[in-house]
């Protein structure tokens, strides 16, 4: 069986992730992407926040809550098998306040209530598994700060309440250049980079035919298995073998990015702004720190099969800008940022495309989009499709889409 031909299609960190399981197994792997190198987009530019749930308060069902913390409790174990995840390089960010805003979509009190579900949820997974939170956390920290403390990190004008909790974050950086090192150095993964995937299509003896265009040339490959982790036209490849997606979907489009200046722990917090459409300040210490105001760095929405390639149509100048403004957002917020100095030098804008499943946006308190669980791995006979949902989900999806092709349940 070893001799199975795979694809994976996407060089982002599911497909990486999958590609590293599988070879360490002893398969070899084709490995697609449409550029040079693994993990380029979105695996790299986010905030890089390992989810415990807390963000996901308006799921009643507590499913978004349980699936983000099952990936979240894997994170570090998994990354393991591949990477030396204990690397000086890999930054933890500083824990998470997490600030109410006025204008929110649910009260404090309904949010601590969502806490202390997470909180068992967090404690029952990693009894469940053996494992825990980063490797360091079994419990989850989610209090409430008196009205005094809370001013000494957030502006009363815009905040009802702050939560001091134990969720962090992972620079997605280094993390990225240890897997793309990882995927360079193995023997059994054959990358295959400026590739832009056009199509997959069954033949007579039920194998998969990979379509793809590699320089300028029409090319094609056959293989036993495909896995779809492509996070930018996902679906469009799906439709070119007759997958018409399971609901109605957004791809969004999101400018963020970092302020390339050290900074002291005690200086600006890692703040999450809930529950709406807000940001993030996440504090990497001699990294950085990494910002996003939801409300200026969304750049555009999408119901296409296939959106529109932002990636290369924002430029820089319009990017700078927005992570100016978005810096502005928090600085009234937060005055504690008004000890980093935004030069241009400083700032470091990074764009990302989300997928989710959802009619309408994270403005609508109703949307689809403030529930994260029906993703995962969607399997029709040898082929699959694979949403990530959450960065957080990453490494658990990964080695899950290896054991989907091995046929392990």
């Amino acid at each position: 069986m070893r001799d199975m031909r795979i694809a994976i299609l996407g060089a982002g960190g599911t497909g990486v992730c999958a590609a590293l399981e599988l070879a360490g197994r002893g398969y070899f792997v084709d490995l697609y992407d449409e550029n040079s190198q693994a993990i380029t987009r979105a695996s790299q530019n986010n905030e890089g926040k390992i989810h415990l749930g807390l963000v996901y308060a308006k799921d009643r069902t507590l499913n978004s809550a349980k699936t983000m913390i099952l990936g979240a409790v894997h994170f570090k174990a998994y990354l393991e098998r591949w990477i030396d995840f204990n690397s000086d390089c890999i930054m933890v960010s500083e824990p998470f306040y997490y600030g109410v805003h006025k204008g929110t979509m649910t009260s404090a009190d309904a949010l601590a209530q969502h806490y202390e579900c997470c909180k068992e949820l967090l404690e029952d997974a990693c009894a469940a598994n053996g494992l825990c939170y980063l490797g360091e956390d079994k419990t989850l920290l989610a209090e409430r700060l008196p009205a005094r403390k809370m001013e000494q990190l957030v502006s009363s004008d815009y905040f009802l309440s702050v939560f001091r909790t134990s969720e962090r974050a992972v620079d997605p950086r280094p993390l990225g250049e240890l897997l793309r090192a990882a995927v360079r150095a193995n023997p059994r993964i054959r990358f295959i980079g400026n590739a832009r995937v056009t199509g997959v299509a069954r033949t007579r003896s039920s194998a998969l035919r990979v379509c793809f265009r590699l320089n300028g040339d029409d090319l094609t490959e056959t293989y036993d298995h495909v896995a779809n982790t492509l996070w930018h036209g996902r679906l469009e490849i799906d439709a070119t073998l007759g997958l018409a997606p399971e609901r109605e979907w957004i791809h969004r489009y999101k400018v963020g990015g970092w302020l390339k200046t050290p900074i002291e722990p005690e200086a600006v917090p890692s703040l999450t702004i809930v529950l709406g459409p807000y940001g993030d300040l996440v504090n990497y210490r001699h990294k950085g720190l990494y910002l996003s105001w939801y409300r200026v760095g969304l750049i555009g929405t999408s119901k296409a099969l296939k959106p529109p390639d932002w990636d290369a149509t924002v430029p820089a100048p319009r990017r700078q800008s927005i992570l100016r403004q978005s810096y502005d957002a928090l600085l009234k917020r937060c005055p504690l940022l008004q000890s980093i100095e935004p030069d241009e030098d400083v700032l470091d804008p990074r764009g990302g495309m989300i997928f989710a499943w959802g009619a309408t946006d994270i403005d609508d308190g109703d949307s689809a989009l403030h529930t994260r669980y029906e993703i995962g791995i969607h399997s029709v006979g040898n082929y699959h499709s694979v949403n990530t949902g959450k960065y957080t989900m990453t490494p658990y999806l990964g080695y899950k889409t290896a054991e989907r092709i091995l046929g392990i349940t």
